[in-house]
């Protein structure tokens, strides 16, 4: 069967597009403005990576430095204790995101203002 039937659950690893390699290796997690925080990179592919680090407190986005020079700009998929998956992107995918969160709260807080006038309205 080529794909799973209704009520099957996909295993993660059935879901990516690139295989994990296990690597075990040294990492750090690079953060604006902080000191760099020491962490295991766990498996890595081409487009993300498990990494544990031992603060559970890590931002949403962080540059992830391997093993020699080589460094990537990571956004948390998951978290699960001191372990988290990150895939790799671009910082022009951030941006193009940041933009669109910053139009959908724009139409949130003015959604919310005519709400409110709409209220306000009716009280008085």
């Amino acid at each position: 069967r080529d794909r799973p039937g209704m009520g099957e659950l996909v295993s993660l690893s059935e879901r990516r597009s690139s295989v994990r390699h296990r690597v075990g290796v040294p990492g750090q997690i690079e953060r604006e403005g902080r000191r760099p925080l020491r962490c295991m990179l766990i498996d890595i592919s081409l487009h993300g990576a498990c990494v544990s680090a031992p603060s559970t407190a890590l931002p949403n986005v962080f540059v992830l430095k391997g093993s020699g020079a080589v460094r990537h700009v990571c956004e948390v998929l998951w978290r699960k204790g001191y372990t988290v998956g990150v895939r790799f992107v671009g910082i022009d995918q951030l941006l193009v995101r940041t933009v669109r969160a910053a139009a959908r709260l724009e139409r949130s807080c003015v959604s919310a203002s005519a709400l409110a006038r709409n209220v306000l309205e009716d009280v008085q």
